[in-house]
């Protein structure tokens, strides 16, 4: 049977799993990173950054401190600068980070963390992940970078608790994200090799 255009049904299996020559979008996603990587970590790290970066100048409405990320990073630079460029500034830095370690996520990082590649093990190696970032952050980045000689105290603590919780939920918010957006298939995986025969 054929759907509009001449484009094959998606076929299911019992269990309801995908198999070769599915049009699901999610799927072909997974695909599509399964064989380009490079790209795939580039797009994937785009999105998770992009969303966990507005999300974050958006804490106060939970109670936290916002996380301003583009803004901290613009103020290293060029503290003199007006708000808008050191945000300007800050974003590029930013945004560009991400990228850079969305990188070395998916080259070296996803494939050290040994199991099984499910959407499930996917997500928890980007927790992980995110884990490590959040760690780096709260531990080196605010009380030594952005905020040296502040009273950030260990693990910016001097602070508060809320903004500790603040910094790890915003790492945790860009795990999920980027264990949602780069969600490989076995490179064994039929459709995987389909496409690479084609």
């Amino acid at each position: 049977m054929s759907t509009e255009m001449g484009a094959s049904a998606p076929t299911r299996h019992t269990s309801g799993t995908m198999v070769p020559g599915s049009t699901n979008a999610g799927h072909a996603w997974r695909v599509w990173i399964t064989r380009h990587p490079i790209g795939g970590a580039l797009v994937s790290g785009f999105v998770a950054t992009h969303i966990a970066t507005v999300f974050g100048i958006w804490f106060h409405g939970i109670g936290l401190p916002d996380l301003d990320w583009p803004l901290a990073n613009g103020a290293v630079v060029d503290p003199t600068g007006s708000p808008i460029v050191r945000f300007a500034i800050g974003e590029f830095i930013h945004g560009f980070d991400g990228l850079v370690f969305t990188l070395i996520f998916a080259l070296f990082i996803f494939p050290l963390i040994k199991g099984p590649v499910t959407p499930a093990m996917n997500m928890a190696r980007a927790l992980l992940f995110g884990l490590a970032l959040a760690t780096i952050s709260a531990g080196f980045l605010v009380p030594y970078v952005y905020f040296p000689h502040a009273g950030a105290g260990i693990f910016a603590s001097g602070y508060g608790w809320k903004l500790v919780f603040a910094i790890y939920l915003w790492h945790l918010g860009f795990g999920v994200n980027l264990g949602m957006m780069y969600n490989p298939l076995p490179v064994d995986h039929p459709d995987v090799r389909q496409q690479a025969s084609a």
